[in-house]
């Protein structure tokens, strides 16, 4: 009987070497095929908290020509709004505010009375985006240097009509998380760079991941992906912050709260263990962050929701901003997660890209 039992493990061990083997080729061959096309970037898939595959395809900066490790940090964009919604979740557990708080009453001049931090997290606000009203001169000198709290004072100041009712509606947009992020600093006398790290990356063990600053531009390290846009005219890549359609970059980069993170594909797998495993928050929260509701039928607490017949629960988001495109997506019923990190904006990171890459571990 033990000597059955021996064989049948070690049978099932070599199948689950051979799928994995498959998978791991597959991958590679696909992410190959989207390198020809442009793609320059870094994957990863994990299945039980196992990585089963990492693939760095391209360049960490494009004139050194210094190749991608799978160690290296790219910009998330959007993909930040999760670790901002988990530092919320976090700050009601402990009950120092309710999703139902209105921000008035912790940022005491905000304009806008109904406005609660539940809806600043389903994107329920109706609040004026910030990057356009930073672009009009009249509101914002270019030569200053944008925060997260800049954009708040600005709200504050010009008082502007919301584009409709709060909770009457979904409308994704930056401007409720780069509040949330002054929410946080307020409420924990911390400054979002030194609460991310304290009680989201020390506590998940992501040792390499950061939060951009006005002070320190990441950009600058050794182990960042510098971000790059395609110039059709001259026909070569360009570094993001020199484009002409990016000179935002140059005075929006230190807006944090809706992007801002910087990390690995590494330490992606590290915050997803985290989630999973309830080491930052509890499952009751976790179930509240991956919930949606009758107004946001497609977006929980900083991640889209997606039920589909053949995986079940998606938890999804993506990310574009200056030389990224980003995308992580977890799926909670069986345990997996797909990452796909670009620092060149490459155009078929989403649909084309994630959904070939998804189709395969179908």
């Amino acid at each position: 009987m033990r000597k059955l039992l021996i064989g049948i493990f070690m049978l099932n061990t070599l199948m689950f070497n051979n799928l994995n083997a498959q998978i791991i080729q597959r991958i590679d061959s696909l992410a190959k095929v989207h390198q020809s096309k442009g793609f320059n970037g870094n994957v990863l898939y994990s299945n039980n908290d196992s990585i089963i595959f990492t693939g760095s395809y391209g360049f960490t900066d494009f004139e050194s020509k210094k190749p991608l490790e799978d160690i290296i940090l790219f910009g998330l964009a959007s993909c930040s709004k999760q670790f901002t919604a988990m530092a919320i979740i976090q700050l009601v557990e402990k009950k120092l505010i309710g999703y139902d708080t209105k921000v008035q009453e912790i940022i005491s001049d905000f304009p806008y009375p109904q406005i609660t931090i539940e809806h600043l997290l389903r994107h329920q606000a109706g609040l004026p985006d910030y990057q356009k009203l930073f672009y009009d001169k009249k509101n914002w000198d270019r030569k200053r240097m944008a925060t997260h709290q800049d954009v708040v004072e600005v709200l504050n100041r010009l008082k502007l009509e919301l584009h409709f009712e709060p909770g009457s509606q979904y409308d994704y947009d930056n401007t409720g998380y780069v509040v949330l992020a002054v929410i946080i600093e307020k409420v924990s006398q911390q400054s979002y760079q030194a609460y991310i790290k304290e009680h989201i990356f020390v506590p998940a063990g992501m040792q390499s991941s950061k939060v951009t600053s006005v002070d320190q531009n990441p950009e600058h390290l050794d182990n960042v992906a510098i971000g790059y846009t395609y110039d059709e005219g001259k026909k070569r890549y360009q570094k993001a912050y020199k484009d002409k359609n990016h000179k935002h970059l140059n005075w929006m980069k230190a807006i944090i709260g809706g992007s801002g993170i910087y990390t690995s594909v590494l330490d992606l797998e590290k915050w997803k263990q985290a989630l999973r495993n309830n080491t930052l928050i509890t499952e009751e929260s976790k179930q509240i962050m991956l919930s949606t509701d009758d107004i946001s039928k497609k977006y929980g607490f900083g991640v889209a929701i997606y039920d589909t017949e053949s995986k079940g629960k998606w938890v999804y988001h993506n990310g574009s901003w200056g030389g990224a495109k980003t995308m992580t997506l977890y799926l909670p019923e069986s345990n997996e997660f797909l990452v796909i990190l670009s620092n060149n904006r490459y155009e078929e990171t989403y649909r084309s890209f994630e959904e070939e890459l998804y189709k395969l571990i179908q």
